[in-house]
Formats: structure tokens, sequence, C-alpha cells
């Protein structure tokens, strides 16, 4: 019986003692889990790691900014381990003081080894995304015996680094491995663990040696607590640095300026943001925030208060008289006179879209109307989207934008229309309307589509929106702007469209006085957050009756008020974290007149993914209106042209198909989450709803299934999983370019072709 409580009072201390150590050294810890969960669960995380390895010199990058974190974590971590031994603040006992040894270093090395095992799970090495990660979560708690075993063996094998034998091996093997892993990564991907782990080594070796260092000098300076000095070692005195520390205190302090510069360089321009690319950027910015965090705790330990609670008090208080995210709007040109509440109605658009296409709807026995759905999904959708779209106006001869009536869609899939759109606008000008070099549509779309939009985007995120969150005034510049300035400046490659997408919605609407149809109605549908309004930003008008009460984002804007392409792509795509939901000041009509009400709009997805909603109610005002023409009008030209009309409905999706895996519920989760459960699904359902509803509706006007016309990236039951970002590796994007090449979404096409030529 005294034995097992014996082991009960050791299992105890043991977990009491783990418990304090995670709690002094909790930012370590943090971003220790934060980067497993990013990298090791977040197929997006993954696939960023195989996008970094396709840029040449990625390794000397990536190894600079890992040691630059691991640095950070292991150094700020002692500096806290001192602090918390000296404070008088702490109770004596409070920590055995092996943790405050070992966990710096710890930390340091487990950043190693979880970096390590992220890119065991990537598709480099022939992992899928969606592969079980148990094995690695074993080899990650097997790292803790081995750093045990490496530090007892390194601290009985290296007092001093000497420029001998091992050390010229050593820096050979890096200096080496570095450049073939830089000439050609995919064939010495494995390379990659083993340069890891040498680094690794290197890192305890330096960590090792360095405190044996430290211990020589003290016994070399038996005086050193007495001696006094100059300012810098009286404020190293103050802020709790042993005298010996100071140069390499300095030296650290050096490294994280520089790295600082490169840091604050990406929130202000997005092609050195770019450049940089996404992952190693996140590296970099958790290294930052982990400073900063330890920062906070060597305070708090310091003045005996725990400030990190004041922050967010501060964080909470400044935010109810602050605005961080306010919706870009511009100046509305004055040359453009008309105001969005004079946009067109569909009504209008329809009967002069009809004219405009009168020989060719004489030509035909029946002319195919087609609404294009779009369904959200970050690039990974906008890609889809725009090859989809691109390959069939080049196969048809810049035929099937003469027959396209509406684009809508939601988050990725209105980047993907507002692409394709841009370039028909382009191309409308032109002698025989082709694209500047004639080159094709799915081409130039591509090429857009494959930038990196995310880098930029998260410096604004894990930078500017952090920080400013901590001061008592309004601030711009949030990371919906950053992603708005990505899709206008972030592309390389894309001549057509680098910069066009910062056109004014003012040029694009349709006006009921000048009703132009050569352009199809473009709809980007976003939601009202504070009560779930389906809204629209479109180039004609949105009026409440014939769109069942949708907000017309447009029309509630201040006079002398415009909106940028660019900025309402990104207000449809709001979805938390990358962008938050965006504030726009505008009109709500109420009896006693137009009243000026802050409006927070987020993602279309929220209610509609797939902008089904809108089409469908606009399919039921064009139906109705047809069908009235036919028996009343009194042209009968536009009376027989109404007559040949079909609508058709091309629904462009981007996820995986079949029923959901319906899973036992954690009763505590259910307890206490069952609301954010519940909406998470009907998310998902609502969409679904939306495109049932639209299917079942032509399925009942023409009795058959073949206007509704749905084209997925994924093949039923597919086995591969495509990333969700903003910016996307080559190897996804390769994978996406011969689905679009697949016998069956050629054979869709073909049937498409077949349809145009009636």
């Amino acid at each position: 019986m005294m034995a097992i409580t014996g082991i009960l009072k050791r299992l105890a201390t043991l977990l009491r003692n783990v418990f304090r150590a995670c709690w002094v050294f909790f930012p370590g810890i943090l971003f220790l889990a934060l980067i497993l969960v990013c990298f090791w669960n977040l197929a997006q995380g993954k696939d960023l790691m195989v996008l970094a390895t396709e840029h040449r010199g990625f390794f000397l990058l990536f190894q600079s900014l890992l040691a630059f974190l691991v640095l950070v974590s292991w150094y700020a971590a002692r500096t806290v381990a001192n602090a918390k031994q000296q404070s008088a603040h702490t109770a004596p006992g409070y920590l055995r003081a092996g943790y405050y040894k070992h966990m710096p270093r710890f930390i340091g090395l487990s950043l190693f080894t979880i970096i390590m095992l992220a890119f065991a799970q990537t598709p480099l090495f022939g992992s899928r995304i969606d592969d079980d990660s148990k094995i690695y979560f074993v080899l990650l708690a097997a790292s803790i015996p081995y750093y045990f075993w490496l530090n007892n063996f390194l601290e009985r094998r290296f007092r001093v680094i000497r420029v001998n034998h091992l050390f010229l091996i050593t820096m050979f093997v890096i200096i080496g491995g570095s450049a073939l892993i830089t000439l050609n990564v995919s064939r010495y991907s494995w390379l990659v663990i083993f340069m890891l782990l040498v680094l690794q080594a290197c890192f305890m070796v330096l960590v090792v040696t360095r405190r044996e260092s430290l211990k020589r000098q003290i016994k070399q300076h038996k005086d050193l607590a007495v001696e006094t000095g100059g300012k810098t070692l009286r404020l190293a005195s103050y802020l709790g640095i042993p005298r010996e520390e100071i140069r390499f205190h300095i030296t650290f302090l050096t490294i994280s300026l520089a790295a600082l510069v490169v840091y604050l360089a990406c929130t202000v321009n997005v092609a050195f943001a770019v450049s940089l690319g996404s992952f190693p950027f996140v590296l970099l910015a958790f290294a930052v925030f982990m400073g900063f965090g330890f920062i906070l705790t060597f305070i708090s330990i310091r003045i005996g208060i725990n400030i990190h609670l004041i922050f967010l008090m501060m964080v909470f208080l400044f935010g109810q008289w602050t605005e961080r995210h306010h919706v870009a709007l511009i100046e509305k040109n004055p040359a453009i006179k008309e105001s969005f509440a004079g946009k067109a109605s569909v009504r209008d658009y329809f009967i002069q879209w009809v004219k405009d296409r009168d020989t060719l709807i004489r030509k035909s026995q029946e002319f195919p109307v087609y609404f294009v759905l779009s369904d959200g999904g970050a690039s990974r959708s906008g890609y889809w989207v725009a090859s989809v779209l691109g390959k069939l106006e080049d196969t048809s001869n810049r035929d099937f934008s003469k027959h396209l009536f509406c684009l809508s869609g939601a988050s990725g899939g209105s980047v993907g229309n507002a692409a394709f759109y841009t370039l028909l606008r382009n191309a409308a000008g032109r002698p025989g309307k082709d694209l500047p070099n004639k080159q094709p549509f799915h081409q130039a779309g591509k090429e857009y589509l494959r930038s990196d939009f995310l880098t930029y985007t998260l410096s604004r995120m894990l930078g500017h929106d952090f920080f400013v969150a901590m001061l008592p005034f309004n601030t711009s510049g949030d990371r919906a702007k950053a992603l708005a300035d990505a899709l206008e400046q972030a592309p390389k490659d894309s001549v057509l469209l680098k910069n066009q997408l910062q056109v004014p919605f003012s040029e694009l609407a349709i006006y009921k006085n000048r009703v132009n149809s050569q352009l199809p109605i473009l709809c980007v549908n976003t939601t009202r957050m504070q009560d779930g309004a389906p809204s629209v930003i479109s180039t004609i008008q949105i009026d409440p009756l014939t769109f069942n009460n949708r907000i017309d984002v447009l029309a509630r804007l201040n006079n002398g008020r415009d909106m940028k392409l660019s900025t309402a792509v990104v207000l449809g795509a709001s979805f938390p974290y990358i962008s938050p939901a965006g504030r726009i000041d505008g009109l709500k009509f109420l009896s006693a007149g137009p009243t000026e009400f802050p409006f927070y709009f987020v993602d279309g997805g929220y209610v509609d993914n797939s902008g089904a909603g809108v089409v469908h109610e606009m399919i039921i005002k064009l139906n109705t209106l047809r069908d009235s023409i036919c028996k009343a009008e009194t042209d009968t030209i536009l009376r027989s042209n109404c007559r040949k009309i079909s609508f058709y409905v091309m629904h462009i999706s981007n996820g995986p198909e079949g029923d959901v895996l319906l899973k036992k519920v954690n009763p505590f989760v259910n307890d206490l989450a069952s609301p954010i459960q519940t909406l998470m699904g009907a998310y998902g359902v609502q969409t679904s709803i939306n495109d049932s509803r639209l299917k079942n509706y032509l399925r009942n006007m023409y009795g058959n299934d073949l206007h509704y016309k749905p084209i997925n990236l994924y093949r039923p039951k597919e086995p591969l999983k495509y990333s969700m970002n903003w910016a996307i590796s080559g190897r996804t994007l390769d994978s996406m370019d011969k689905r679009l090449y697949s016998a069956d979404v050629r054979a869709y096409m073909v049937r498409v072709l077949q349809e145009l030529k009636r």
C-alpha cells in the first residue's frame, strides 16, 4: 500500500511540474501545437510545404528561417527560465531545476521533429493528404526519450566545438546537402529529412557546448556578482541577463532585428511577400509571435502580474470605439453620372440581350442561354472555374460567351468568374474579339489563378491585424484589403489580368438608359453578418420583389462611393479566418427616409456557396417574362426569338461528392457546442438545397435533367484531394489540368458545343 502511495505521489509531482513547465513556457508550447496543426492536420499546410519546394533556392531560405525560429524558441525560453528562477515572485520549489534547463532545449529540438514529420506526410514522400497520421504522433512521442538520450550523449562527448575532422565533415554535409536539395528537391526528397536531422543534432551540440562555455566563464570570474560597470552592464543586470551572456544577447538582438525588417517588408509590399512565399513567411511570423509571447511572459515574471489578460482586456475595450475592418471603398469617377440606383433590371437587360442577338437567334432552331454557378473554394475553385469557362470559350471559337447570360458565384468561384469576365471585357473592344497576343482564354485564366494570393494576406493577418488591435484608434489596411491588393498585383506571369481587377463597379454596371449586353451579368454573392441576410454585388439591379429581399450592396452605398471588382470578390470570400467580416456604412430605407447603418458582410457561402439562389429567382422572372412576350408582345421578331430561347444552368463545383459520413458526437461537445456544430453542418446543406431547388425547377420546366449541367473537379469516389487555399502548389494545379483534359470533361464540353450549334 505504501509503495502505491509513493508511486501516486511521484506521479502527482511529475504532473504538477509538467503543467507548471507548460505554463512558464506557454508561448513555445503553443507554437509547437500550432505548427503541428497547420502542417500535419491541414491539407492547406501540407500543400504550402510542397509549393515551397517548387521555388528555386527554397531550402537555403527554409534553413535560415527554421534556424531563426529554433533560435528564438530556445533563447527566449531560456531567458524566461532565468527570469523565473531569479524572480522574487516565484515560490521556492515552484519548478524543479531540470525543467528550466531542458524545456528550452526540448522546444527547439521539437520544432525540428515536427517539421521533419510534416515533410514526411506530404505528397513529396508518397503520402496522400488524407493519410492517417497516428504513426507520426507515435514518432513524436518517441522524440522525448530520444531527446534525453541525445542530450546525455552530447554532454558526455562535447565540451567545446573544435575545427577538426568531424566539424569539417559536418560542414561539408550541410553545404553539400543544401546544394543538392536546392538543385533538385524532387529527386532528393528524403535528403530533406536527413539534413534536418543533421541540423537538429548541430543545434543540440551548440546549446550543450555553450552551457559548458558559460560554466567556465563563471569559474574564471568569481567576482562577477559584485562587479559593476557601464550602462550596458547595469541594464543587463536590471533585465536579469547574466554578464557572460551579454555578447550573445546582442548578437541575438541583431539577428532578430534583421528578421524583423524582412517581416515588416512582407506586410507592406506584395511583390516582396510573394517572393518569400507562404511557408517561409509562416515560419518567420511564428518566430516573431513566439518572441513577442515570451517577452510578455518575461515582463509578467518580472513584475509579478500576468499581463496577457491585460492585453486581452485592452483589445476588447478599444474595440468598443474603434473599427479595424472597413471595406476599402473608393471615390466614384465624376465622369460617370449614373448612380447605382439607376442600374438596369433583369427585364431591361434580357430584352436588350435578345435584341442584340437577333441574327444568331434567327439562324438557330433552339438558342441556349447559359447561367453559370461557381462554387466557393478559394484558388482551387477559381482555377477550376477559369479553366472550364476559358476552355469552353476557346473550343467554341468565342461562341460560348454569346450565349452566356449570367455569372454567379461565391468566394473563390467569384474570383474565377471575375477573371473570366475581365478577359471577356478585355477582348470585347478588340478586332475579332481576341485577347492580346491571341492568348487562349483558358491559358490566360490559369496563369492568373496560379498566382500566390496568400502570402501578402498572411503577412497582414499575422502582423498588422494582430498588433493594431492594441491601438486605441481606427486603423485600415487589414488582411481583406491585402487579399484584394494581392488579387490585383500578385500575378507575375499573367500579363492580361495584372491590375485588371481594380476596375470600379461603376464602370461595369449596366444602367437603364444605356443597356450594354456585350458582357454577361455578374453576381458576387455575400452575406450580411448581423442577420444572415443574403446579399449580392451585381452589375444589374437586385430589386427586392424579383430577388426575395436580397440586399443590393451597391445600391446601399452613399452617393459618390464606389467599389472595385477585387474588393467585391474579397467581400464575397470573407470566410474566417483569412478574411474578416467587412464593414460598409450603408443606407437602410426606413419610413423616415434613408438612414446610414453599419453593415458587416461575410462569405456568400454561409447562405449559398454556388450562387444558385439568385440565378433561380432570375430564371423564374425571365420565364414569366418570356411567356408574356410570347403571348402579348407586338414586336413579332422579339416574340419569335423568345420562343427559341432555352435556359441552361452550368454548375461548376469543386468538392467531393457523396453522402456525409455521420459519426457519434461526444456528449461534452453536444452539451457545449451543438449550436456551432449545427451551423457548420447547415453551411453545406443550405447550398445543396438551393442547388436541388433550382435543378427541380428546371426539370419541371423542361421535363428532363438536361438543362442543369454539373461539372465537378472531383470524380465520384475521387481518392485525390485538392488543397483549398489562396496559394496552391504546381503539383496540385497540374493534377487539376489533367482533370480538365480527362475523357468525361471533354465529353461534357462536346455536349455543350453541340447545343451551341443547334
